[in-house]
């Protein structure tokens, strides 16, 4: 049978990972268009087709990263709160979840979106799906007295930015070491200590358990 034509989302994906490549390997600002299409064994004219330039390139990469990402997230609603917590630990920075090099290129993306309007989008959108992810995490935890789900949410997200970003950089702290100091993390906000009981769960009002079950619910 003859083989399938590539469909451009397939190229534009093949672009995309190319660019990858060349940031793990010179960084963004080293990288060249020559350089994507050689490392996506593509001429620069093809190349162009897809995209206007380097910076839709990385455009389309980091969206795509950001949705993959936000759609692998572990239930939020799961029961057993202690499970949850480890699930989401072993998550974000568990044994092979995260490379060095992947890393890398997130700062580089990130440093470049302070200032590149459709990139601050994309990652504007990718922290507020963090931010929801994770408020409906704690939705229904034992949340210290005065702090709100959205409140543990915002400090959660926060630790593991800075976690991930300090694996990078601080000598004595591995990614094992990452790992277990945001699971210590996620316990310490609902008060959970080594060896303790699982607290009762936070009655959830009525309005968030039907939207819960109509998120669970097949379309």
């Amino acid at each position: 049978m003859p083989r399938a034509a590539a469909q451009p989302s397939d190229r534009r994906s093949r672009i995309a990972r190319a660019l990858y490549r060349c940031i793990r390997e010179k960084g963004y600002a080293n990288t060249s268009l020559r350089d994507v299409a050689d490392a996506a064994e593509m001429s620069p004219s093809h190349v162009g087709y897809y995209f206007d330039n380097k910076a839709a390139i990385l455009e389309y990469y980091g969206a795509l990263v950001c949705d993959q990402n936000l759609a692998a997230l572990p239930d939020a609603d799961e029961p057993d709160l202690e499970r949850r917590i480890d699930d989401l630990a072993r998550f974000c920075l568990g044994p092979g979840q995260t490379s060095a090099g992947l890393l890398g290129v997130i700062q580089e993306l990130t440093g470049l979106a302070v200032h590149d309007p459709r990139l601050h989008a994309v990652k504007a959108r990718h922290t507020e799906g963090w931010r929801a992810y994770l408020e409906r995490f704690f939705d229904d935890a034992p949340l210290a007295p005065g702090l709100s789900a959205g409140e543990a949410a915002r400090l959660a997200h926060a630790m593991l930015v800075g976690l991930n970003t300090n694996t990078l950089f601080d000598s004595g702290l591995s990614r094992e070491r990452a790992h277990e100091t945001f699971r210590q993390a996620l316990r310490g906000l609902v008060g959970l200590r080594e060896g303790d009981a699982p607290p009762a769960r936070r009655r959830t009002p009525p309005a968030r358990q039907r939207a819960r079950r109509a998120r669970k619910e097949p379309r």
